[in-house]
């Protein structure tokens, strides 16, 4: 199995709702130089740590997958020896999916630090790689799986929709909505999955879903009200759509080839 096919199959067996760090955008990132060289050790007890709470989110080398790369994060740039990222990972994001890690230990934040700024180092010495050189597959072969097995045309279409895709889109973005449908790249937001919550009375409340876990839904109604319900198995009922759910189930029958040839025929669409 290769590298992309492990990629999906682990994609599509967690979360289907992307995590994001808050933007903190008015503040500046602090130099490298004024950091302690990171111990080799703590980097190596970092990743761990890392790999085995987060990366099914972020990525094992913590740049992206359904949650975003933690190489622009400025949490982690912004951090100072695991201050500041191990409060934020107590505290979590419930609201963008985010869980909080309660138990974080201040060494367990300090080791998390150590490896994320390496990522971040890692990440400024490598040069930007020519998004046309993933276009790799057969267009014909990716036109003839997505109006066939694919499915894709039962959503889209090369003359509607998909009318000048190729040319909206580099091959990179075009491949990583594929795999990371709810991804922030693109030019416009993906639309969102909605719940329906009916209370044993009856009642009914409808809205844009915010989070779900077994023991409590969160939505947003139409006039912005936030409401939260407590769950006890199946009461209330919870009737979640997301309508992007085609993608969700298409990552466990996706092999490198169909990607491949998707691409290459999205690419023609200019």
């Amino acid at each position: 199995m290769s590298r992309l096919t492990q990629f999906m199959v682990a994609l599509a067996a967690l979360w289907v709702a992307a995590a994001g760090m808050p933007s903190r955008a008015q503040q500046q990132e602090r130099p490298d130089a004024a950091r302690r060289p990171a111990d080799a050790a703590a980097v190596d007890r970092g990743r761990d740590t890392f790999r085995a709470n987060c990366g099914f989110c972020h990525g094992i080398d913590a740049r992206g997958a359904q949650g975003p790369d933690l190489a622009r994060s400025l949490v982690v740039l912004n951090d100072d020896d695991g201050k500041d990222l191990g409060a934020f990972v107590k505290a979590g994001v419930a609201e963008r999916g985010m869980p909080a890690f309660p138990n974080l230990t201040p060494d367990e934040a300090r080791d998390l630090s150590a490896f994320l700024h390496g990522v971040v180092a890692d990440a400024r010495r490598q040069k930007p790689m020519d998004p046309k050189a993933i276009v790799v597959g057969d267009a014909k072969a990716g036109e003839m799986y997505f109006n066939g097995p694919g499915r894709c045309n039962t959503c889209h279409s090369a003359t509607g929709d998909f009318k000048g895709v190729g040319a909206k889109y580099d091959p990179a973005m075009l491949q990583e909505r594929m795999v990371n449908p709810r991804g922030r790249g693109g030019k416009a937001p993906p639309p969102p999955t909605t719940v329906k919550v009916t209370l044993p009375n009856g009642r009914t409340s409808s809205g844009t879903l915010v989070a779900i876990t077994d023991f409590y839904v969160t939505l947003v109604d139409t006039t912005g009200a936030r409401h939260t319900f407590p769950r006890d198995n199946d009461v209330p009922r919870v009737e979640v759509t997301d309508p992007l759910q085609a993608h969700l189930d298409m990552l466990l029958k996706y092999t490198d080839t169909n990607m491949h040839n998707l691409t290459a025929y999205l690419v023609t669409l200019k």
